[in-house]
């Protein structure tokens, strides 16, 4: 058993996968608990916590490397996500997004940053770190359609989803397996919930969206371990870095185009946006794929 539970597969895929179907059975309609609820948020998180702990080990104390930090940040988003809901406002929840990613970004680089030096992975850190704090404040400033369109409950883990796992290959491609794993865990845990709500959309139903705590927690997740990627990863391909924020920013602007998308067709619509969403992370793990040095999906050179 410890040596199923020890196999990457299994820690990066298929159990997160499993632990995210598991929380959508559980906040359908007539559901255990409401995908509103904090005791969900809770969920996500103790969920979360658990993939930190298992790739990153526990916390140590004071946080001296740049991964040490992570789970701390991790611990940060959870707090921001358990805020009641009426403090979590979109315009709040925006603004607050926009300055804890960019906090993250200080804390995680302030050493490189206050280097000068300012090569290219440098300047591709940058970039993407701007891109994702824009793109967090974003989709987190969005306010809820009346009454809701059906790609709307989608629209966040679909950036999760694409911002994850392209994170994923490209932390991977850049000899930063670590990070890859954590980006892995996220993009399955993330992709079991979409695929409950999807089939639960092809039946009839509404699906079941975030709450703006899971939201933020999952964004800011997210967010900040594509920072520490864009950073630290030695061989990450500065293109494929700057691609892999964008699915936040084109999930936040593809709203209003969809509206009027489809009529007739309902259930096309989630997966048209999903597409959407996915091109500049599909644009990222291509430029990642072609252009990665050899042998660095070992880790080596």
């Amino acid at each position: 058993m410890s040596a199923f539970f020890g196999n990457p597969m299994v820690t990066t895929a298929a159990l997160p996968l499993l632990l995210g179907i598991v929380l959508a059975v559980i906040a359908r309609p007539r559901p255990a608990l409401p995908a509103s609820s904090s005791v969900l948020t809770l969920a996500w998180s103790a969920l979360l916590l658990f993939f930190y702990w298992d790739t990153l080990g526990p916390p140590a104390v004071p946080p001296v490397a740049a991964s040490q930090k992570l789970i701390y940040l991790a611990f940060v988003g959870i707090g921001v996500g358990l805020l009641p809901a009426r403090i979590l406002s979109a315009r709040t929840a925006g603004a607050l997004a926009g300055v804890a990613v960019a906090a993250a970004l200080f804390w995680l680089g302030w050493r490189r940053i206050s280097g000068g030096a300012l090569d290219l992975q440098m300047i591709a850190a940058i970039v993407a770190g701007a891109l994702a704090i824009i793109g967090a404040a974003m989709l987190m400033s969005r306010t809820a359609s009346v009454p809701p369109t059906v790609e709307e409950p989608f629209l966040a883990p679909a950036a999760v989803l694409a911002t994850a796992l392209s994170g994923a290959i490209i932390s991977v491609l850049g000899a930063s397996i670590v990070t890859g794993q954590l980006l892995g865990s996220l993009a399955a845990m993330t992709g079991g919930w979409c695929l409950v709500q999807y089939v639960a959309t092809l039946r009839g139903s509404a699906a079941a969206p975030w709450s703006k705590g899971v939201e933020f927690l999952l964004l800011y997740a997210n967010a900040t371990v594509l920072i520490q990627v864009a950073l630290l990863a030695p061989k990450a391909n500065p293109a494929a870095l700057i691609l892999s924020p964008l699915p936040m920013i084109v999930a936040a602007l593809a709203h209003g185009p969809l509206q009027g998308l489809l009529p007739g067709a309902r259930s096309l619509r989630p997966l048209i946006a999903g597409i959407l969403i996915a091109i500049p992370a599909i644009l990222a793990i291509l430029a990642a794929i072609v252009w990665a040095p050899h042998g660095a999906a070992l880790g080596f050179s």
